[in-house]
């Protein structure tokens, strides 16, 4: 049976920190099955999803990655994912929706729309944010990628969003998205 881990790898942004990490990972027999990775600011976050060579566990990994990739300062966290939770799966034919949020940057954007979208039963399946502008200005940007249940009419979360234009003083832009393509 297959075994899996979630490796979370960050530090301070350098050329390099890719490749050291598909190449540990390589040497130490695994496969990397799904990654993410981000560079924020003058720092690196990359997480991957591999599954492990026969016999390893994901604290092994833990011990066992670090010479690879010691040069580079990174902080690697490993776990262990449960084989039905890594396996591939179809898609199911849930709507996907597209909510993009722009205005003046202040504390709780983030709390107050990712809070609208659990009340209304949508799953965020990718987020992102970003402050851009000049700094006595600044204009937070987020765009996230929602999921939401099968047969569930989109009006209530779209109700509510809007309600949440002038409390947060933001732009809210919130669209299905017709077919999503990796």
């Amino acid at each position: 049976m297959n075994r899996f881990a979630i490796v979370t790898a960050f530090g301070q942004d350098q050329p390099g920190i890719v490749a050291a990490l598909a190449e540990g990972l390589f040497q130490l027999g695994c496969n990397i099955e799904d990654t993410s990775s981000v560079r924020l600011r003058g720092e690196f976050t990359m997480m991957l999803l591999v599954r492990l060579p026969k016999g390893m566990a994901a604290d092994q990994l833990a011990d066992r990655l670090p010479p690879h990739i010691s040069s580079l300062d990174l902080t690697v966290l490993c776990r262990d994912v449960p084989a039905q939770a890594a396996m591939r799966a179809p898609e199911a034919a849930t709507p996907t929706y597209m909510l993009s949020v722009y205005g003046a940057d202040h504390p709780g954007i983030v709390a107050r729309v990712a809070r609208t979208v659990s009340d209304h039963k949508g799953n965020i399946a990718v987020m992102n944010t970003r402050v851009v502008g000049a700094a006595d200005k600044p204009v937070y940007v987020m765009v996230l990628e929602i999921k939401l249940p099968e047969g569930a009419s989109s009006d209530p979360l779209k109700q509510a969003l809007d309600q949440l234009k002038p409390s947060l003083g933001v732009d809210l832009t919130f669209r299905k998205i017709d077919s999503v393509n990796l």
